[in-house]
C-alpha cells in the first residue's frame, strides 16, 4: 500500500466541506458492514446547473444537469467524477469486493427513479482481482423521471469508491432546484455528449452471442468483429440479479471472432439461465445489450 492511511485520514476536507473519509485497503468487503459518515451537501442557486464539486483523497466528484423543456417526461444529468493520477474508480461491475457507483433521490421534489448509464470500461489489473473501472476522468450519465410540472429540487445521495493501492469509500448528498430549459446552455450540451457517448445495443459489424455452456459449467459467448477484425474485443458482464462473474477468458481469437468462457464467482448449485448486461468494446465500434448465459 503507498502512502500512509492516517496520514489520509487526518487530511482537512476541501472546500468547505465537512465530514469524516475512511481509507480501508483492498479487499474491500469489509466496506459493506462500515459505517461511514461522509456527507456534504453542495448546491447553489435556483439558476445553477452543476453543484459545487465535493473533494475528497484521490478526487472529486459533482452533479451537472440538463434543465429539461416544460413538455419533457424526462430529465437527463451525469455524475462527473475526476480522478487524480493512478486512482480508479468503479463500472457497474465492480467484482467481487468492490464498490458500483449509486446514485439515490430520496428527499427530491419533482423527479424520482434516477438510473445510472455508463461507458464503456476498461480491466484495470490489481493484485487482489482484476475489476473492470475507469482509470481516468469519467462522466457517468443519469436519468430521472419528471413527477410534477414546475421546478424540481434535487437531493442526490451518492456513494461510490475511488482507488489507488487504497479504495476510498464516498458518500456525499447534492441539492439543487432545476427549472425549465431557457435555451442552449454549457451544462445541457455537456450532458448531452455525455449521453452521446454511451455505447449503443446495436452497430454494424459487431455482434454478440451466448453458444450454450461448457462441460465445466461455464458459459460461452461469441463475438463476431468484422467492423476491426485485427481487434481483439474486450468483453464486460453485468448481471442484474446480483450474480458475479470473473473476468471473461478468450478460448479462441480468429478471424474476427472471438469466443469467451463466462465463469460466476461462485459456482450455481444447479444449471440456471442468467439475464446479463453485456458490453463489447471493438475498438472502432462498441455495443451493450443484454444476453442470456447458461450456467452449469
Amino acid at each position: 500500500m503507498t502512502g500512509d492511511v492516517a496520514a489520509l485520514l487526518d487530511r482537512p476536507a476541501r472546500h468547505g466541506h465537512t465530514g469524516a473519509m475512511l481509507a480501508i485497503e483492498r479487499p474491500i468487503p469489509a466496506i459493506v458492514a462500515a459505517t461511514i459518515t461522509l456527507i456534504a451537501m453542495a448546491g447553489r442557486d435556483s439558476a445553477a446547473q452543476s453543484t459545487e464539486w465535493y473533494e475528497t483523497v484521490g478526487g472529486a466528484v459533482r452533479v451537472v444537469v440538463a434543465p429539461p423543456d416544460p413538455t419533457d417526461t424526462e430529465i437527463r444529468g451525469m455524475l462527473e467524477v475526476r480522478l487524480e493520477e493512478g486512482w480508479k474508480t468503479y463500472w457497474r461491475d465492480p467484482g467481487a469486493s468492490g464498490i458500483p457507483p449509486q446514485i439515490d433521490l430520496a428527499g427530491s421534489k419533482g423527479v424520482a427513479d434516477a438510473e445510472l448509464h455508463y461507458p464503456v470500461p476498461v480491466w484495470i489489473n490489481n493484485p487482489y482481482g482484476d475489476f473492470a473501472g475507469y482509470d481516468r476522468p469519467v462522466s457517468l450519465p443519469f436519468t430521472m423521471a419528471r413527477t410534477a410540472n414546475g421546478e424540481a429540487e434535487l437531493v442526490a445521495n451518492v456513494f461510490l469508491g475511488i482507488c489507488e493501492d487504497i479504495c476510498i469509500p464516498v458518500q456525499t448528498r447534492f441539492s439543487m432546484s432545476i427549472g425549465h430549459a431557457t435555451g442552449s446552455t454549457l451544462a445541457a450540451m455537456r450532458v448531452e455528449q455525455a449521453h452521446a457517448a454511451l455505447p449503443p445495443p446495436e452497430a454494424a459489424g459487431l455482434t454478440v452471442a451466448p453458444n450454450g455452456h461448457m462441460e465445466d459449467g461455464r458459459a460461452r459467448v461469441t463475438v463476431v468483429n468484422m467492423a476491426d477484425p485485427d481487434t481483439i474485443p474486450q468483453l464486460f458482464v453485468h448481471a442484474p440479479d446480483g450474480t458475479q462473474f470473473k473476468p471473461p477468458e478468450i478460448l479462441s481469437s480468429e478471424n474476427g471472432k472471438t469466443v469467451f468462457a463466462i465463469e460466476p464467482v461462485n459456482a450455481p448449485e444447479a444449471p440456471r439461465t442468467v439475464d446479463a448486461i453485456v458490453t463489447v468494446d471493438g475498438g472502432s465500434v462498441r455495443i451493450e445489450t443484454r444476453v442470456s448465459l447458461e450456467l452449469g
